[in-house]
Formats: C-alpha cells, structure tokens, sequence
C-alpha cells in the first residue's frame, strides 16, 4: 500500500511537533476495514506493481522556512526491501548526516556528525518494526501493522474521510490517517506527541499525489513543527532496485 510510505516519514518527522486542533464531526463507518484497504488498494497501485515488488527506494527534498534567512533544504531517502529491512537516511549538503536502520533482528541511529552510532533498545526496535510493515509492499495496510485498529467517518472543515485509528504498542496515544471519502486517498495523519512532560498536536498533510511507475506516490506533503513550516517532495521513486545488504547495516566509522 504505497500511501502509507508517506507515514514513516511522518512518523520520524513527529519527535517534535504542533499544530491547531480542528473540530471534528464522528460518525459510524458505511464499510468495514477490509472494504477500505481495498479501495485504498485500488487508488494508491492499481496494477499492483507495488504489492508485488520486492524492494524500492524514495527519496524526498525536505525544506524548512527560516526566519529571515534562505530556507534549509535537506533530502531524506527511504529504501526498503522484503520482508522487513528498512533504512531511512538524512542528508545534509549531500552528506549523509544521520540514519535510522534495521536488518529485521536489530535496530540502530547512527549520527554520523559525531559519528556515534546508538542500538535501539526493545521499543526503540517496536517502532522500526512498525516503520517496516507500514513500508511493505502487499502487507495487508493497517491492520497488519498495529495490533488494534478501529474505523469511522468524519467531516471537518478540509472535507468528509474515513478515520483509521491505530493504536501502537509503544505509545499510549493513537495514531490516526484520514482517507479522502471520495478518492480513497490519504490525505493526512495526526496524532499527540509528548516531549519532555509536554504534549503536542502533530499532523501531516500530502497536498499532491503524483503517478510514478504505475504507483501513486505522495509527491508533496506538508507539515507545521512547533511553528516551523516543512514541506517536502519527492524527487526520485524506483521499485525493485538492487539494494546492498550493508545499508541496512550501521555505517563503519574509521
């Protein structure tokens, strides 16, 4: 379910972030979960060509508007390959500056600034093992990734969707993707994030999907960061490219 890519960006982004709250108006689902991640299946990968690969990578230019200065642009790339290794990197003035990774069996964070490199203790590698079953191509969406999920229909002031709420191991508060009712498209993510004692308001928009190998990729999103504005596009998008295995493997500093 490629739409669902554009969650494990949102959820690496959501260390730090707040936003405006908006009223919501719930009512029951017309159609089960199953019935949804049909539909869903239909809209994001019609031909299936991304149910059926094996591997991918994505690369997506992140920028951040700067207070009277040029805004800061990064790239962050994505590559995954089956059934769960997953390797997320940043970039910084085409270095790479950090990676977040895991083989299927560990998980690490690698600063490569400092070069440091930290191994996810057992929730640290939960929430990698989410990230990879969100990224799988033809792993069943939601409920395959998050032990309860539960669903209903809202509107507010963007529109009328259908609202998966997942609820994580790792965390006590939910997850929730709003999926346009009449286009089964993903439209945006939200959820509470706590920081230090602190709780934030989180949400993730995608503002334009863009058809790449037969797949519906979130080509750009927006996000609001603790009164920071991010948007991000995606610049490069391959299914079943040759992967290494060692880039899922921490860096070997010298």
């Amino acid at each position: 379910m490629k739409q669902i890519v554009f969650a494990v960006f949102a959820l690496v982004c959501a260390m730090l972030a707040g936003c405006a709250s908006v009223k919501e108006e719930i009512v029951p689902s017309d159609i089960t979960l199953a019935e949804l991640e049909k539909q869903i299946q239909k809209a994001t990968d019609p031909e299936g060509a991304f149910a059926s690969s094996k591997s991918y990578v994505m690369r997506q230019e992140v920028r951040t508007k700067q207070f009277l200065d040029e805004d800061n642009i990064k790239m962050v790339e994505l590559k995954f390959e089956k059934p769960d290794k997953l390797a997320l990197l940043t970039y910084d003035d085409n270095k790479v500056s950090s990676i977040f990774c895991t083989d299927g069996k560990n998980g690490w964070i690698a600063d490569c600034k400092s070069r440091k490199i930290i191994q996810l203790d057992a929730d640290g590698l939960k929430r990698m093992q989410v990230l990879a079953r969100l990224s799988t191509p033809g792993s069943g969406g939601y409920a395959a990734a998050f032990p309860k999920v539960e669903l209903d229909k809202c509107v507010d002031a963007d529109g009328e969707f259908y609202r998966v709420t997942c609820y994580p191991e790792y965390q006590k508060n939910p997850i929730y993707f709003y999926i346009d009712a009449d286009d089964f498209l993903l439209r945006k993510m939200k959820m509470t994030v706590e920081v230090n004692g602190r709780s934030f308001d989180y949400e993730n928009r995608i503002v334009d999907y863009e058809l790449k190998e037969g797949v519906n990729i979130p080509a750009v999103t927006e996000l609001e960061q603790m009164g920071v504005s991010q948007s991000s596009k995606v610049i490069f998008y391959r299914l079943n490219p040759q992967i290494p295995a060692s880039d899922f493997q921490p860096p070997v500093f010298e």
